[in-house]
């Protein structure tokens, strides 16, 4: 057994001691607790050795490992080496596990001593879900050996879609976001199974902010990268694992915009499928229940990670039922005072995200229920989530404003019945934009956005608005949702795109109104070394390429100094990196496609012959306010940002209460 392999079946060995320790500790053995911690410690350490038993494979070349001949080659740059192990289907497990072991190291070092029912049943909880990640990278793992009979000089080289600097931070941002929903789950169930709250205020919440903060930016980044490399000019295409991850974000979302002091157990469900959705998202990616350009092939690890969902679950439920016995509480039971304004706002937001949620995750799960029942292979289309989304993400906006307002209820809906009129104004007008949807939302999101600001600055008007670290990150938050939408419905409805136009080096195209002048395309011989088995079985250079100097005049303004570039891989095949120039209007798309001469010139450089292109063929896009999706991510993050840092405020003060009560009073 490869020495990976043996160092997590090690780990899940002490887990498994740790676990029943833990099962059968009492208050006064202290050595149960002491021989728990060291098991628990020394599993952390040998998933740890793993990781980086894997890493330093990718590091020397190892590519008797399948994972290693897969995802890199002699020639890959040592950054994606070093990020090889979270881009790969198998070592992306162990990334997950490798980040667990951290987290969990950390807590039991922070718990250790102070062994209450809570934190024994967390522990507890927190092995299972260990023991369970470890599990599922064992039955895919990153440590498998190649046949015996081939022993390939090199690797097939990473796919050149992922050489970007956004793997090397797009995937970990996600799998953080991730295991820290896993934490906050635990903590939750341990909760429920134990009826004390000792460590739910200190933690729950910086953990849960924090998770929403890395899910959100890892989709983000992930939209970026799509619109730099992956997409022609498109940073959403509702591709399957794209929803999927999306949708334990809404899960969250609509987590925080439940109403406090509820006595119901709406929050606990909430977080079950926020941890559910998680799981499907990532049974997608790694076990390829789904066609996606982000999915890896079929694996046992999809339906092992939804088994195991399933009895997350069914304890849940039994934990659940016997609080609603037990403890009188039931399992949802809104309190909305109808003659609030916020409570119904609160209301509102809340179920327009979960019905969200709900689309999206019907989305990708009717082709899973199709194919499984040996339909057609069939996959859901955009027009499906734009349809269906459309209307509750308006009424999502719409409770946001009420959120921000203090009006009575009835003068509240005469407002947004007049916004709606001036919506249907500019449908018959087909103003500002040619899409419809978009020209009755945008009147919705421009006053949203104005309540919101208007909030915002009368808080800082009053002493306890200036103070208050959570209207801040709220309101941000909420002002950050309404620029991003605004940015979608422009970007995506008022964008135009040229034709594809045939052009000659050393000349000069006008398209979409820039005058785009071409030089001397300069060709690239054959870099890098992949060993080519799908079709050659010998070591051949990665990749070839082809550059143009070009020169933009677009007004007045006048660009130098830019370039296209297109590639042929041996493994992957035709690659063009597009020219974005970006301004306040909007960005400049501009991208290369292949003709036939141009992919002769590229196929013989990788032969080390250089020839001249007669013509390619370029496209221009014009993407405007694109930047308003930027911008409002970055406000997003902002607003979690300081969520987070108020809630770390508030554990540090408590803890600082409970030592030092004479110091404070």
């Amino acid at each position: 057994m490869e020495i990976g392999n043996t160092f997590i079946v090690l780990a899940v060995i002490l887990l498994l001691f740790d676990l029943s320790m833990l099962m059968r500790a009492g208050t006064r053995k202290r050595w149960r607790f002491e021989a728990a911690f060291l098991a628990s410690s020394l599993a952390c350490v040998l998933v740890v050795a793993a990781y980086f038993r894997l890493t330093m494979a990718f590091i020397n070349d190892a590519f008797w490992l399948e994972e290693v001949y897969t995802y890199s080659s002699s020639s890959l740059a040592l950054p994606y080496k070093i990020g090889d192990p979270w881009i790969g289907s198998s070592g992306s497990m162990l990334f997950i596990a490798f980040i667990f072991s951290i987290l969990y190291f950390i807590y039991r070092i922070r718990v250790f001593g102070r062994e209450r029912r809570f934190n024994i049943a967390a522990s507890r909880i927190l092995d299972i879900f260990f023991i369970s990640i470890l599990v599922f990278t064992i039955l895919k793992s990153p440590f498998e050996l190649l046949p015996m009979n081939m022993n390939p000089p090199d690797g097939a080289g990473l796919n050149p879609l992922l050489q970007t600097f956004w793997v090397l931070v797009h995937p970990p941002v996600v799998f953080i976001g991730y295991v820290l929903v896993f934490f906050a789950c635990a903590f939750m169930l341990a909760r429920m199974a134990t009826g004390e709250r000792e460590g739910e205020e200190e933690l729950n919440s910086i953990i849960l902010y924090s998770a929403w903060l890395f899910l959100a930016f890892g989709i983000a980044l992930g939209g970026w990268w799509s619109y730099e490399v992956l997409g022609w000019g498109g940073y959403w295409a509702w591709d399957p694992v794209e929803t999927a991850s999306l949708v334990p974000w809404l899960a969250l979302t609509a987590y925080f915009h439940l109403p406090g002091g509820s006595k119901d157990q709406m929050r606990e469900l909430t977080l079950i499928v926020t941890f559910f959705m998680v799981i499907f998202a990532t049974a997608l990616t790694r076990g390829g229940l789904l066609e996606s350009v982000h999915a890896f092939g079929k694996s046992p690890v999809g339906p092992a990670l939804l088994i195991f969902a399933l009895g997350v679950i069914l304890y849940f439920s039994y934990l659940a039922l016997r609080a609603r016995t037990e403890r009188a509480r039931p399992i949802y039971s809104p309190e909305v005072d109808i003659s609030s304004l916020n409570s119904i706002s609160l209301f509102v937001a809340f179920w327009s995200l979960m019905f969200l949620m709900i689309i999206c995750f019907l989305g990708d799960l009717a082709p899973i229920i199709g194919g499984a029942l040996g339909g057609a292979p069939m996959r859901t289309t955009p027009e499906f989530y734009n349809r269906w989304c459309y209307p509750f993400t308006l009424v999502f906006v719409a409770a946001l404003m009420g959120c921000s307002m203090s009006m009575k209820v009835k003068r509240f809906i005469w407002l947004i019945a007049s916004i709606a009129a001036i919506g249907v104004i500019l449908v018959l007008l087909r103003v500002p934009t040619p899409n419809w949807m978009a020209n009755f939302g945008l009147p919705l999101l421009l006053a949203a956005g104005f309540a919101i600001a208007y909030y915002l600055g009368s808080a800082l008007c009053t002493k306890g608005g200036r103070q208050s670290p959570y209207i801040w990150g709220k309101t941000l938050i909420h002002i950050a949702i309404i620029i991003i939408l605004i940015g979608v419905f422009v970007s995506s409805t008022v964008q135009t795109e040229s034709r594809g136009i045939i052009v000659k080096p050393n000349s000069t195209v006008d398209a979409l109104g820039a005058k785009i002048t071409l030089g001397t395309p300069t060709i690239y011989p054959g870099r890098g070394h992949v060993y080519a088995s799908a079709k050659h079985f010998f070591t051949m250079p990665e990749y070839s390429g082809l550059a143009v100097d070009v020169s933009i005049v677009d007004g007045t303004t006048v660009y130098t100094n830019k370039s296209l570039r297109m590639y042929y891989y041996t493994n992957y095949g035709i690659l063009s990196k597009p020219l974005i120039i970006s301004t306040l209007r909007g960005d400049l798309y501009i991208f290369m496609e292949h003709t036939n001469s141009s992919y002769n010139s590229l196929f013989y450089a990788l032969m080390g012959e250089k020839r001249q292109p007669a013509d390619f063929r370029i496209k221009v896009k014009r993407v405007p306010l694109i930047w308003l999706v930027w911008s409002g991510v970055i406000l997003l993050a902002a607003g979690m940002v300081i969520l987070i840092c108020d809630e770390t405020r508030k554990s540090r003060m408590k803890n600082e209460k409970k030592e030092y009560p004479e110091k404070l009073n």
